[in-house]
This record gives C-alpha cells, structure tokens and sequence, in this order.
C-alpha cells in the first residue's frame, strides 16, 4: 500500500521537522562548546559552570529534539514519495539518526549529565569530558551531514522498481 499524506499535512509535519531538527543542532552545538570550554579554559570557575551547564542543557533538550526529529522523519518518509529505504540518501538520514539517537541518549547524554551533577557538587570532572567532547563533535558533524544530503539528494534510488 502506498499510502500518501495531504499536502497540508505535509507541510506541517515537514515545519515541524526542520524546527525539531534544528534544536537537535542547537543543543548539540551548545553542549559541544560549554565542553570545549570546560576543557579549555583553565579557570576552575569556568570549568565547573560550563560543565554544570552542559549537563543541564543534554539532559533537558537532546532527548526531546532528538525524538521529535525522529519522529517526524520517520512520519515524512512513510508518508512521501520518498519513503523510508527507497532513496538511498533518506536511507543515510535514517541510519544516522537512529545512530545518533540510540549512541547520544544512551551513552553521550548520560555522560554529560553525570559531570553536570559532579561540577555541581564541586567535584572535579574526570577525563571523561574529552571523550563526550569528541562525541558531540562526530553527533554534530553527522547532524550537519544529514542537513545537507536532506537539501541536496545526492544519490539515486536504492531499489528501481516502483
């Protein structure tokens, strides 16, 4: 069955899309510089803010806008002429963000908020954070990925029946 959703319906699913998907950049992105700052910056004050704040901003926004993205693309592709493993670029978008949300609430996120509630407490923060720092930047950079093959289409069809 190939099932179609209205183009009003579309169109709205596809806004609220791209907003979810932009804060899922946004909190990536804003993670990723409270750490490098922690890291960075000498200054214990800083170190245990940005820390604290990092861990606050992953435990508050990664998991909704990472789920809400998923969500809705996941939604777009069943319900467009793109389905989901039709064209190999919404294949690529698929696996990335399964990646992501799976690898970022599961083992990244946790990590953060753990720090979070160490800086919090005045406890230093192990070496950790250069790790959760080195994932942010790979979530960040697949994110950014994703963006442009979603603008772009760069490959064909995966299956040429149809």
């Amino acid at each position: 069955m190939d099932w179609r959703m209205r183009p009003s319906t579309r169109k709205w699913l596809l806004f609220g899309h791209v907003v979810t998907s932009a804060g899922w950049i946004g909190a990536e992105l804003a993670v990723l510089i409270c750490s490098i700052l922690a890291i960075a910056v000498p200054d214990p004050v800083t170190t245990r803010s940005a820390n604290v704040i990092a861990g606050v901003l992953a435990g508050a926004l990664y998991f909704p806008a990472s789920l809400l993205a998923l969500a809705t693309g996941v939604v777009l592709g069943l319900g467009t002429k793109w389905k989901l493993v039709r064209y190999h670029w919404v294949l690529w978008k698929l696996l990335a963000t399964l990646a992501l949300f799976a690898g970022g609430n599961l083992m990244v996120v946790p990590l953060f908020v753990e720090h979070g509630e160490q800086a919090s407490r005045g406890e230093i923060v192990g070496a950790g954070a250069v790790s959760g720092t080195g994932a942010m930047s790979v979530g960040l950079t697949l994110l950014l990925g994703a963006t442009l093959v979603s603008y772009f289409k760069p490959w064909p069809k995966v299956f040429r029946a149809n």
